[in-house]
């Protein structure tokens, strides 16, 4: 069964679709099955994935489609239930049905079994939609500007998850988002979350250009950018989830035998789209590979000495200090056989 992730928080303008994009497009890569789930009525995960979708989540929850009828293919391994502003007529309607707060649960049952992680990009307030997404969640993943405002707001989804919840456990990790350690009002703020919250907190996503430019070119930020400080951020995020989560990377496909009777010089052909339980199968799309490039990174941190932390994603090997904060990325090597 797919594991549902809720990115919330009852703020909005703090990153929470950028990360979505961002996660799911970096788990993707590393080779798991991901469904991206829009709730917000302005839709903007379809454009920030260059998407015009056919069908979106209002024939779900207001025709009874099937929601594996209405995704659309996004990228290799990663799919779009995309939404728009038809959200906006409906959440009245649905807030009267009964047992209406698992909505969202009950539809997506049927994608579980095809995905694993379906990641839902919430409201930046508390709605239908937004209480839906959180009770449907095992596990919430919550962006926040490290800002005085947006600090408060967290304390309120902490207030909620109590009433909708009974509990805060299901927040796994907390991201501070668009952070400019220059500012000293910043560094304040980040030590006081830290504080507050301990290790669910994650080294923050700093700002970066490139980032708001990459969802402007309806991008995720290693197809734009994989060299900049937001690639290297989100990588570094994406490779604590997937500990925290124990997910592991599918073993590579078995070469092929050495007798063929493929003609000389004749390509081999890629596997052909199949359906699984009324979904389209992606996972043997391959990956574009990566660049060859011959990179020397340091095995110990050139500020305070301590050894540095390896993981590659997009084509490139990142080491970082835990302690100093110290990142320096390179391309990988092409394998040669």
């Amino acid at each position: 069964m797919g594991r549902i992730v809720a990115v919330t928080n009852l703020k909005g303008g703090i990153g929470k679709t950028t990360t979505v994009v961002n996660v799911g497009a970096g788990l993707a890569l590393k080779g798991a099955r991901v469904l991206l789930v829009d709730t917000d009525a302005q839709g903007n995960l379809a454009p920030a994935l260059g998407l015009q979708p056919r069908r979106t989540i209002y024939s779900v929850l207001m025709e009874r489609a099937n929601p594996l009828d209405c995704l659309t293919a996004a990228r290799p391994n990663l799919d779009l239930l995309a939404a728009d502003d038809a959200l906006l007529t409906v959440q009245a309607e649905l807030g009267q049905r009964p047992g209406w707060i698992r909505i969202l649960e009950t539809v997506l049952a049927p994608a579980r079994q095809e995905y694993d992680f379906i990641i839902i990009d919430a409201p930046g307030s508390l709605t239908v939609m937004s209480a839906s997404a959180i009770a449907a969640s095992s596990d919430l993943l919550v962006p926040t500007t490290v800002e005085p405002l947006s600090l408060k707001g967290l304390d309120l989804l902490f207030k909620q998850l109590l009433r909708l919840k009974n509990s805060t456990r299901s927040v796994r990790v907390i991201v501070p988002t668009m952070f400019d350690g220059r500012l000293r009002q910043a560094q304040a703020l980040l030590h006081d979350l830290q504080k507050r919250h301990g290790a669910l907190v994650v080294e923050p996503i700093r700002t970066n250009v490139r980032l708001s430019e990459a969802t402007a070119a309806g991008k995720t930020i290693y197809e734009y950018d994989r060299h900049s400080r937001g690639a290297l951020d989100y990588a570094q995020l994406v490779e604590h989830l997937s500990t925290l989560w124990q997910f592991a990377p599918p073993p590579p496909p078995r070469p092929a035998p050495a007798h063929t009777n493929r003609p000389p010089n004749q390509p081999r052909a890629v596997p052909a789209l199949v359906r699984r339980n009324g979904s389209l199968d992606r996972s043997d799309i391959p990956l574009n590979p990566p660049t060859p490039h011959d990179t020397s990174l340091p095995e110990t941190c050139p500020n305070c000495g301590r050894p540095l932390n390896r993981t590659t994603l997009a084509g490139y090997r990142v080491v970082y200090c835990n302690h100093c904060r110290f990142k320096q990325q390179g391309m990988l090597l092409q394998e040669r056989g």
